[in-house]
């Protein structure tokens, strides 16, 4: 009977219950992207098709960027809002921190804000990078991009 039961476990035939999800997955249902833009904010807006967008790779230091920021999906809280913020840091290519904004809504799971770059800007790689929170998931989860400036 014993040897019944271990044959039984070890194909599979009996189900467990599902295990709730780790924070590892829970971080992972976040799924943040940032884009690099050199449409407005108010085109940005326009699009609304996920793919509608497109990450530009290399901007020239004159050029007006945006920096897009969405997550697939946030927690409603029982009202049905969504309750979800970023913080987004623009790094130079020294690695110094070239700008900052902090708790950006995502509440509509799309965020945008601009980077204004100056003549006096280096010329290379810069980083941006969104630390996102979800609170009514009470996760977080973190995404990068970089772009070249010329």
């Amino acid at each position: 009977m014993a040897f019944l039961v271990a044959l039984i476990l070890a194909t599979g035939l009996v189900q467990s219950s599902p295990s709730p999800p780790t924070l590892s997955q829970k971080r992972e249902a976040l799924r943040p992207v940032v884009l690099i833009t050199t449409l407005s904010p108010e085109e940005v807006a326009k699009r609304t098709a996920p793919d509608a967008l497109e990450h530009d790779t290399e901007v020239v230091r004159n050029e007006a960027i945006t920096i897009v920021l969405t997550i697939p999906e946030c927690e409603k809280a029982e009202n049905g809002a969504c309750n979800a913020s970023a913080d987004l840091v623009t790094y130079k290519p020294d690695g110094t921190v070239h700008t900052e904004v902090k708790n950006v809504s995502l509440n509509g799971r799309r965020a945008t804000s601009t980077l204004k770059l100056t003549p006096a800007d280096a010329t290379g790689l810069y980083k941006v990078v969104a630390t996102v929170r979800d609170l009514n998931a009470r996760r977080f989860a973190s995404a990068e991009r970089i772009f070249g400036v010329k």
